[in-house]
């Protein structure tokens, strides 16, 4: 999907451990990815952070999604996302984070097919993958 690092400006970090930011984070800034990293806690301020972001013409090209979140799971979030009419993300690669070994969690992933699917934690290989760089 991107040819570069370069061409990824915005990211957005969904996940509700601190951990797990501060880990998306420190890997994101030693791959040279993303200019601006910004953080949600849950997927309802990522949706309020997105139509804030997409409004500024700033929509993030990645997003990291946690699923095991407090006030709106990442699967509540992904279907908000497809409901709403002010938020564009086509342009965006969206990596779903699970440390779940679940195949429900699996296939309710495949319900969103501009979405990949990934174990944590989240490394430079299965980020490079994922990204096709």
């Amino acid at each position: 999907m991107f040819e570069s690092t370069a061409e990824i400006n915005t990211v957005l970090v969904i996940e509700d451990e601190e951990v797990g930011r501060y880990l998306a984070n420190s890997l994101l800034k030693k791959m040279g990815i993303g200019k601006q990293i910004v953080e949600a806690n849950n997927g309802q301020e990522a949706l309020n952070l997105l139509r804030k972001l997409c409004s500024d013409e700033n929509c993030p090209e990645l997003i990291l999604l946690d699923i095991k979140m407090p006030v709106m799971d990442g699967f509540e979030f992904l279907t908000e996302l497809d409901k709403s009419t002010d938020i564009d993300i086509s342009g965006s690669k969206v990596i779903i984070l699970s440390s779940s070994a679940s195949p429900k969690d699996l296939e309710k992933a495949r319900n969103f097919a501009y979405t990949t699917y990934m174990h944590k934690p989240l490394t430079r290989e299965k980020l490079q993958q994922a990204l096709s760089i």
